[in-house]
């Protein structure tokens, strides 16, 4: 399955979110900005990427409901 990760600030406005490809680099920006998180969009069978409710915070990855 592929993903995109977008970076979002604590308190930022959207122009602060940065978008990766590399879940790599995602974890590593939420583990330097641990106040933050970096939420995980997972590609659909129409090629659009849509919220798989999961996130990387302080490198740890969670889920939400």
């Amino acid at each position: 399955m592929d993903y995109l990760y977008v970076f979002i600030r604590n308190g930022g406005e959207w122009e602060d979110m940065v978008v990766f490809l590399s879940k790599e680099k995602a974890i590593d920006y939420s583990k330097k900005y641990a106040d933050s998180r970096v939420e995980m969009f997972m590609k659909d069978e129409h090629g659009c990427y849509v919220p798989s409710y999961q996130y990387y915070k302080n490198g740890k990855l969670f889920e939400t409901e």
